[in-house]
């Protein structure tokens, strides 16, 4: 028999809370969203939930970013959805969508033991993501040994656990009175926002390699200026709103136009899906502004023959502000 517990790539997917669900309420057709990184796993997690249940699963062959992005094609199709990977996001849709999380079973310790000599201050905040939201206890323990006294972040709007912070929000980090960050995680793009949001040194410690590293914002900050730099002469400016239920801003999006348009640009407002270059490009515009999640215009920039400006960029731009935030979904 199957198990409902599955260990996948590194990661362990409990697939228990799901299955007694679709069981206890005879659910005949369900639905199956897996993101990319474990989109070959999508097979197998489908197969464990029909053996199991007796269940019709259908698997989602969309792209899937994160828990913000809901397949909602799918979700009219089904009578319910599972989305694997990610803690619970959406709220308008938990009577149809159950979130599996994907919880990374390597230890943290090797890399906050490599974090220590990099932490300058006893006054440390501690912030890692879902996948290695259990290990926060451990972390905190041994940074206490060290003689740090760490705080954990309380979940914040977008949040779910202590020290939980997700890439398009870092209130939970801005809430804490510390002195520096030690995030825990694999990338650099979470402990890069962390460090412009709250504007205090972040160290990053990777479960992954066993490394740390303090995170280092300058060179983003700088090649986001270049972007700003060379939108500045563009005449049409398309503002992008997400058709992703966890990424829709169109209050935000309209007051773009409006200031957009007050400037005396040329602004037309699109909605859309999945961002890719060709789509922009077709549409004959000079530059963008994406309401969308924020990796969008930061970590995929070198895609686009245009300047992608996330909100805070294009006011900016438009001489509102003059330093530099990072864009956040609240």
């Amino acid at each position: 028999m199957p198990d409902r517990v599955l260990s996948i790539a590194g990661y362990e997917i409990d697939l228990g809370p799901a299955l007694y669900l679709i069981s206890s309420s005879r659910i005949a057709m369900v639905g199956l969203q897996v993101p990319e990184g474990l989109k070959r796993a999508a097979p197998l997690i489908a197969r464990t939930v029909s053996d199991l249940t007796g269940s019709r699963v259908i698997i989602s062959g969309d792209p899937c970013f994160g828990a913000c992005d809901l397949d909602l094609d799918l979700l009219t199709s089904v009578d319910l959805l599972l989305h694997v990977g990610h803690s619970e996001l959406c709220a308008a849709y938990t009577d149809k969508v159950v979130y599996i999380e994907a919880r990374m079973s390597q230890p943290v310790a090797d890399a906050v033991q490599r974090s220590i000599p990099l932490l300058t201050s006893p006054r440390v905040g501690l912030c890692t993501t879902v996948q290695h939201a259990q290990f926060v206890p451990d972390a905190l323990m041994i940074l206490a040994e060290a003689g740090i006294q760490a705080e954990a972040a309380l979940p914040g709007a977008r949040g779910k656990y202590r020290g939980q912070v997700l890439g398009c929000n870092y209130q939970a980090a801005r809430d804490l009175d510390v002195d520096e960050y030690l995030f825990i995680g694999s990338g650099l793009f979470h402990p890069l926002g962390m460090a412009i949001s709250t504007g205090k040194r972040v160290v990053c410690a990777d479960p992954t390699t066993g490394q740390a590293c303090e995170v280092l914002p300058e060179a983003l900050i700088r090649r986001r200026f270049g972007a700003i730099a060379k939108a500045m002469d563009s005449r049409r400016i398309a503002v992008l709103v997400s058709k992703k239920p966890g990424q829709q801003r169109q209050e935000l999006a309209d007051f773009m136009m409006e200031i957009g348009t007050a400037a005396g640009r040329e602004m037309i407002m699109v909605r859309i899906d999945n961002i890719e270059p060709d789509r922009l490009i077709n549409l004959g515009i000079d530059a963008a502004v994406s309401t969308a999640c924020p990796r969008v215009a930061l970590d995929d920039s070198a895609r686009y023959p245009i300047p992608i400006l996330t909100p805070p960029e294009f006011e900016i731009l438009l001489g509102r502000k003059e330093d530099y935030e990072f864009d956040e979904i609240v």
